[in-house]
């Protein structure tokens, strides 16, 4: 069985988030994300959605990460608050 490829994780974000302003997509976790239970994110596809597309941003951002096995939503919420 294929792993979830990159553009195949976009998808799955963009339907579960309707509005995608600025987003970011990568494997390597980033130890600067606090998110309880992180420990059991691994082997995933991290999507960060930012409200602003150019310059900074004050708040939180919207996180997925998202399973390169099957697809499955491991966690989906705000970041960085």
């Amino acid at each position: 069985m294929s792993q979830i490829s990159r553009e195949e994780a976009l998808d799955i974000a963009r339907k579960s988030i309707s509005t995608l302003p600025h987003i970011e997509i990568t494997d390597q976790w980033n130890d600067g994300w606090t998110i309880y239970g992180s420990e059991m994110l691994s082997d995933c596809w991290y999507v960060s959605v930012s409200p602003l597309l150019i310059g900074s941003s004050v708040g939180a951002s919207y996180f997925l990460a998202i399973s390169k096995k099957d697809g499955r939503i491991f966690y989906s919420g705000l970041v960085g608050e």
